[in-house]
């Protein structure tokens, strides 16, 4: 695994931003007008078109892969089902709930908003007792079994039966049909299960995965929670090992199988990782859950997005504390922050919790020493950035004739990183700034401490705590003899 920072390594990643030369703070590079005037043409454009557009005319773009992944990823309402309008009109009632305690409310969750009429008139055990409702998949319900069907029973039976016997094209149209017809009970149900595995086993996976997708949207507490949540993780490895330079030929797929139906028309390795997605949220606690955060991570790591990459890593350690991956997550989470921090110049939040991230895999694994004996090395290289930054800082403030605010940022790097080369730098530069002249500076207004006389009001400070800056260190001379 490489710890080093791309910096390290030639400064890979500083070609999308320029850094400024005299401050602290970035500031972006603006976008040449023809790629300004291209961008603008591909927001009117449709999806594909502008997907094209970018993997064809701009040379930064990486693809279609991560556009159209990132498209779907924003727009997948498969993770969480809208609410329908008649799930809108139910909810709707004029009448305020009375205030109910805890026990109250789980003997009957029905609570006062019920119509008065149905109280009245209804005999069913429902009516007489609320702690006789469940809670199922279409919302609250009485605690009964369904009603015999005998017609229902004998069309799920013969689908079920052409499945058995391997006809599955038969199969597929008969549980299709028990599905529409019989849709929000047991027997719709079990007909949508069986109607995704038919189309599954003649490899119409596309097709397969939507109709897995209308299972869990339409039975949100279906009893094949399990086997859907293993299909869609299959699924995705089917997809994404077409993209995968590493995997086994039998693995991939022929290029006419994006019109079989066997792989999605464009964007293969996108809908394998909404697939992923999906098998997170649809069983968080389950045993693939795990699997799929980090290969999310993984996709996200090999894609150069290494924000989203850490945030995944760190999703995996915090929700599966117990998983075989956690030691792996950890090193590649202080791998990735290391990989996306670009310079001194830029935001080093990403090396704050990477040093966290260190002790944390010290403190999670202590009979593990010998494995980690690279993050000693990785933390020395989190200490000389920090202190380069450090460095930066200070030589900007000596530039812009700030004496003061230099000596405090060239004395914190001696004093926090000792053994740093950059602290031979700082005493250099400590040195140098001593025998330079100092300006009387104003101390901020915001930085004034409570009672001491303002600067701006009062005409001139006789006393008072000496303004806010010198609680910073800073040492700057104060106006009316302050200094």
């Amino acid at each position: 695994m490489d710890l080093v920072p791309p910096r390290a390594r030639g400064r890979r990643g500083r070609t999308d931003a320029t850094p400024l030369r005299d401050g602290p703070s970035p500031r972006p590079r603006a976008v040449t007008p023809p790629a300004a005037r291209l961008l603008r043409a591909a927001r009117r454009l449709s999806l594909p078109a502008a997907a094209l557009a970018c993997g064809l005319f701009l040379p930064g773009c990486q693809g279609l892969d991560v556009p159209f992944a990132q498209w779907r990823a924003g727009r997948d309402k498969g993770l969480v089902r809208p609410l329908t309008d008649e799930e809108k009109a139910a909810s709707a009632s004029s009448k305020l709930e009375d205030p109910r305690t805890l026990l109250g409310r789980w003997l009957n969750p029905a609570g006062s908003n019920a119509p008065e009429e149905s109280k009245a008139t209804s005999t069913s055990p429902a009516s007489r007792s609320g702690s006789s409702l469940i809670l199922g998949s279409d919302g609250w319900r009485p605690m009964m079994r369904p009603k015999p069907n005998p017609e229902a029973d004998k069309e799920l039976q013969e689908a079920l039966a052409l499945f058995k016997q391997g006809k599955f094209p038969e199969a597929e149209a008969a549980c299709k049909a028990v599905a529409k017809s019989r849709k929000g009970t047991h027997w719709g149900e079990t007909a949508q299960f069986y109607l995704a595995e038919s189309q599954y086993q003649q490899k119409k996976y596309v097709r397969a995965n939507d109709s897995f997708e209308r299972l869990i949207a339409d039975y949100p507490g279906t009893e094949f929670r399990d086997k859907l949540v293993s299909r869609e993780y299959a699924l995705a490895q089917i997809w994404l090992a077409q993209s995968d330079p590493n995997a086994k030929p039998e693995a991939k797929l022929a290029w006419y199988t994006h019109f079989t139906g066997e792989q999605p028309l464009l964007d293969t390795r996108g809908t394998g990782l909404k697939a992923l997605e999906h098998v997170r949220h649809h069983d968080p606690d389950g045993a693939l859950a795990d699997d799929a955060a980090f290969e999310i991570a993984e996709y996200h790591k090999k894609s150069g997005d290494y924000e989203s990459a850490a945030i995944y890593y760190d999703q995996l350690v915090e929700s599966h504390p117990k998983s075989p991956f956690v030691q792996k997550a950890q090193l590649e989470g202080i791998d990735v922050r290391l990989k996306g921090y670009l310079g001194p110049e830029y935001d080093g939040s990403g090396l704050v919790k990477a040093r966290e991230l260190v002790y944390q895999t010290t403190k999670t694994f202590p009979d593990r020493q010998a494995s980690l004996d690279g993050l000693f090395h990785t933390l020395d290289l989190i200490n000389d950035a920090e202190a380069e930054k450090c460095f930066n800082v200070g030589a900007y403030y000596k530039r812009a004739g700030y004496v003061p605010a230099a000596e405090f940022y060239f004395g914190k790097i001696p004093q926090r990183w000792p053994t740093s080369p950059w602290a031979v730098k700082a005493k250099t530069e400590l040195a140098a700034l001593a025998k330079m002249p100092r300006k009387p500076t104003v101390p901020s207004k915001i930085m004034s401490q409570p009672g001491a006389n303002d600067p701006y009001f009062g005409g001139g400070a006789g006393g008072g705590a000496g303004g806010g800056m010198g609680g910073m260190g800073m040492g700057m001379p104060m106006p009316g003899g302050m200094g």
